[in-house]
């Protein structure tokens, strides 16, 4: 397994390598309060907000310990969200998916399906991975709701897994995607990734 820049497209969204380029969109995409509840991050108001958070993954890229992307809507060619591999194990086999969010303008059309789909079908087709984990903090409920939906394996919550800034203890749940259930649950995004 050797994780490095790739685009992937499907039929509503185009990943690719995140970049400075993207930080105007980035930004219109991402003021929205409710995007950050569960990231703990505050919610980006400038350019200089957005370029230290790219700055932020680049540095993680650079460290070989993210591979962050852009999500772009492939309707209208505009930004509309980032997802990316964390917690990358070439040695297990294993990656993680994280720092996910889009804009509130394009909940519910498939696009968080899709752009799981293309991330798990790269690692588990085009890299040989045998583990793909996802994590949520336990209060996000419409997280928690799709990894269901789709069929990956709840392992269980990490208890004041994280402090966040504001001094909570979060719980986080856990799910992974094994290869050999990846091939119900990549049906299974498919069928999600088809949007409203």
């Amino acid at each position: 397994m050797n994780l490095e820049e790739v685009t992937l497209i499907g039929r509503h969204v185009r990943l690719e390598p995140l970049d400075y380029r993207h930080a105007e969109q980035l930004l219109a995409a991402s003021c929205h309060d409710e995007i950050w509840t569960y990231l703990d991050e505050p919610t980006p108001k400038t350019v200089d907000d957005i370029e230290l958070m790219i700055r932020t993954a680049l540095a993680e890229k650079e460290r070989r310990v993210r591979l962050p992307f852009a999500v772009i809507d492939l309707r209208d060619g505009q930004v509309v969200g980032s997802i990316s591999f964390i917690d990358i194990r070439p040695q297990d086999r294993g990656v993680e998916l994280g720092w996910a969010w889009l804009a509130p303008r394009v909940w519910g059309d498939g696009f968080n399906a899709e752009s799981m789909l293309l991330l798990m079908q790269h690692a588990f087709e085009d890299q040989g991975a045998i583990r793909v984990a996802i994590k949520a903090d336990v209060r996000n409920h419409r997280s928690i709701r799709s990894m269901d939906r789709v069929g990956a394996t709840r392992e269980g919550v990490w208890r004041n897994h994280r402090i966040l800034s504001d001094g909570y203890h979060r719980d986080s749940v856990f799910y992974s995607v094994i290869d050999t259930e990846w091939p119900s649950v990549a049906e299974r995004l498919r069928e999600a990734g088809q949007g409203s």
